[in-house]
């Protein structure tokens, strides 16, 4: 996409009274990472991105694995396919994931844009067995580095994006949005080199985006005047 998809406001042209957009650009940047504690206005963050996607580029396709099963996702109950709860996310993981594979085999089968979204991958790797999570450890490290070439993307959260449950593919994430402060062990992992930057003064709806390790902005999530439309556009793209 030439024009990218427009996410989240820059905050401090917002100050000057510019509303601008920071951009999503798969083709350049194609996987993220979002992290936040609980009321730091991640999952609204999430869907939103989602439904900015759907409006986008409405040829795409979304699969959700919400782990948490909570009530955040609970509109797509009842989505023929492409939605997964709790324990089925390992099963909606492998499906994308062998998909991919499929694809790679075969590119003229290439389907366009293909979102996984991974709610808690964190807690998805404490409830597996070691074994079975180094497995899905490995996958995702593949679909991360290959996945951009055939237009499978990633976009990962939980509260905390700790080094464990990645191992080193956590380097193939090229956008980490964090929403409210970060805490000083992501700072030191993804931060690093803006340390002087961070401030402790984000609110809720409110974080710093790195795009591709060199470009720090500070955002500002939009606030939905329209909930249900939100949702009917995410809901569109995981029933194609």
């Amino acid at each position: 996409m030439k024009k990218g998809i427009p996410c989240f406001l820059n905050e401090d042209l917002f100050n000057k009274g510019l509303r601008i957009y920071e951009r999503w650009y798969p083709n350049i940047a194609p996987h993220i990472a979002v992290s936040g504690n609980t009321g730091s206005g991640k999952t609204y963050a999430i869907k939103l991105l989602l439904a900015k996607v759907s409006k986008y580029v409405p040829s795409s396709r979304l699969t959700v694995c919400d782990f948490k099963g909570d009530s955040d996702f609970e509109f797509l109950e009842g989505t023929p396919q492409n939605f997964y709860r709790f324990d089925a996310c390992v099963d909606g993981f492998n499906h994308f994931y062998e998909e991919f594979v499929e694809v790679q085999r075969r590119p003229e089968t290439h389907p366009g844009m293909h979102i996984l979204l991974y709610d808690e991958w964190a807690a998805t790797m404490n409830f597996l067995e070691k074994k079975e999570a180094e497995v899905l450890k490995q996958r995702l490290a593949s679909l991360l580095m290959l996945g951009r070439s055939f237009g499978y993307h990633v976009i990962l959260a939980q509260q905390r994006l700790d080094a464990e449950y990645f191992g080193k593919s956590r380097d193939n994430f090229n956008i980490i949005i964090t929403l409210s402060n970060p805490s000083k062990e992501v700072v030191n992992m993804f931060y690093s080199d803006f340390r002087d930057e961070i401030r402790p003064d984000r609110k809720r709806g409110t974080g710093y985006m790195l795009i591709n390790g060199s470009n720090l902005k500070r955002i500002i999530v939009p606030e939905i005047g329209n909930m249900d439309s939100v949702h009917n556009a995410i809901k569109r793209i995981v029933e194609l």
